[in-house]
Parts: C-alpha cells; structure tokens; sequence
C-alpha cells in the first residue's frame, strides 16, 4: 500500500484552494469571535451600570427607611419621657408621627409591589370598583402634605350618568389605589407651594381615563421618557431637592401595562387664572400631566366582589369628606 503525505497528492492549484478556503474560514471565525466578544462587553457594561444603580438604590433605600423609622421612634420615645405633656405638644408630636409612619408605609407598599412584580407573583383581582371612592380617600390620606405646602385639589369628574351617582369600573381596585397614590404623590412632590392639582376622571369606550395635572416645575422635555424607567430619578446627588427613590413611576407604568392599558406624560401650561391651556400654550405657569387609560375587564364579576376603597393604607383609616 502506497503511503505518504495527502497534500502531496494535491495539485498546486488544489492546494491554493484549500489554503485559501482554510484562510476564510478562520477570518470568519475570528470575525466571529470579535461579535461575540463585543456583545459579551456591552452585555458587562449593562450588567455594571445596572448593578450601579441597584446598589445606589439600596444606598438610597436604606435611608428612606432608616429616616422615618428613627424619627418615629425618637419621636415616640420624647412623648414618653415628657412629665404631663400639654394637648398641643401631644397633638404636635402625634402629626409628625403620622406623617412619617405614612411616608415609611407608602415607600414599604411600593418596595412590595416591586417584588411581585420582579417574581411575576402579582395576580390580577378584579371587582366592580367605586373609583370615586378610591380618588377620594386616597387624596384624603394625603390631606397632611396637601395641606403642608398649601395645595388646592380639583376633582372633575366625568361619567355618562347623573354626577350624584359614584362611577363605578370593574378592574383591580388595590393596583388603581397603588397607580393613583402614586401619580397623586408625585403631583405633590413636585409641585410648587399654594400650587394646584387636577384630578379628571371619565370613562370613554369601555376605557377609564385618569389625568393628574400638577402646578409644578415640569419635566424636560429630553427626559420625559426616562421618568418610568426602574431606580432611575432626575434629580440625584446633593443638588437633589425631592424624596423618593424613584420607584413609583415604574410601578405604576408595570402595573398599568399588567392591566393592558397605556400611560403618557406631557408638560402643560396654565393661565394665570389657574385653566389648562395645553402643552406650547401661552400661560403665567408650566406642569405636568399623568394620563392613564385602562380597558375594563369583560369577565362576570361575582357581586360579592365590590370594592369602595381600594387598597386603604395602613394608616388612611380617617372619615372621608368631600373635597
């Protein structure tokens, strides 16, 4: 048996060929190798700059936390130790209790949400919701900020049948409270003092539509897109001027997309006699609007499910009044 090398059984052309092939098929190879190690780079870069805002996050977080927690406790603690404390400092100390013990619920709620929606172990319940209702006492859980920076609140409510009636939807009453105290605190938050903020509310082809308006600074127009984005604040640092954790606005647009609805911001102009004009209109003041539109659900809902207040606060339980 003849033996011996192939190549030698290989013309010259035949192995230029072959070479040649050889050749190619290691550039691309290694064309390859340079996609995928750029991709494995930008992948670490996200991977990094997400991490570096979890971690700010948590940072942030813990205070947050920490702050009211401790004033609540020091607080507590003085009335403790006070010999025969007057009503008006027990009242005094009792408001700034309240006030923190609610910050400290709101944020702890949002952190939750955050999680069941992380997991994917949020449900969806629904029943028929008196949203009047649901507005109505979650602005009134408010009612302590509202008054601190001396808000006017306007409710304009707009069903297809008498205004006396209360409006009711079927959807998930505890994710409409969440959404709604959400975009109502921040209508608050960054607002002006002595501002306003409008509340509208009407149900158009099956859809509940709810705008909340602040009187307040606005949002950059090269930003307006970032606002719903997860851990993410435009103010940050030590030139940061609001509280929050940035938290809130990415809720409220998953839960929103959870029940297959839309939400949009834009920045409004008023007049000086307090009207909305619309986004470009010539008026004494800018802000800002939430809108969000949800789709009732069309499913039977039994009767025993009705729902008046949503998902209350742990420390909302005060008598509602009209506003």
């Amino acid at each position: 048996m003849q033996k011996g090398p192939i190549v030698s059984r290989m013309t010259d052309d035949e192995l230029i060929e072959e070479l040649k092939a050889r050749f190619d098929s290691t550039k691309q190879a290694l064309h390859d190798v340079k996609m995928v190690t750029k991709k494995l780079e930008l992948v670490n870069k996200k991977l990094e700059a997400s991490e570096r805002v979890k971690s700010n996050f948590v940072s942030h977080m813990k205070n947050e936390i920490n702050n009211p927690l401790t004033s609540i406790l020091g607080l507590s603690q003085q009335l403790m130790v006070m010999e025969s404390p007057t009503p008006e400092v027990v009242t005094s100390v009792g408001n700034m209790i309240h006030s923190e013990a609610f910050n400290l619920d709101f944020q702890l709620r949002n952190i939750f949400a955050a999680a069941e929606l992380e997991s994917g172990d949020t449900e969806i319940h629904v029943s028929v919701v008196d949203v009047d209702t649901v507005v109505m006492e979650t602005v009134d859980s408010f009612e302590h900020v509202i008054l601190q920076k001396r808000l006017s609140v306007g409710y304009n409510r707009k069903p297809q049948f008498d205004a006396r009636d209360h409006l009711y939807f079927k959807t998930d009453a505890g994710k409409l409270q969440l959404v709604f105290a959400n975009l109502f605190s921040n209508a608050i938050e960054f607002n002006r003092d002595d501002g306003k903020v409008y509340i509208d509310v009407r149900v158009q082809d099956n859809r509940l539509l709810l705008s909340v308006t602040d009187t307040g600074v606005g949002i950059d127009r090269s930003q307006l897109n970032r606002v719903f984005d997860r851990f993410v604040q435009l103010e940050s640092g030590v030139t940061k001027t609001h509280k929050g954790h940035g938290l809130g606005l990415s809720i409220t647009k998953a839960i929103v997309d959870m029940l297959e609805g839309s939400i949009s911001v834009n920045n409004t102009t008023f007049s000086e006699e307090g009207a909305v004009d619309g986004e470009g209109g010539k008026g004494g003041r800018s802000g800002c609007t939430f809108t969000i539109a949800i789709p009732e659900v069309e499913m039977d809902v039994d009767a025993a499910a009705f729902s008046v207040d949503g998902n209350e606060f742990f420390f909302g339980d005060e008598k509602v009044e009209a506003f």
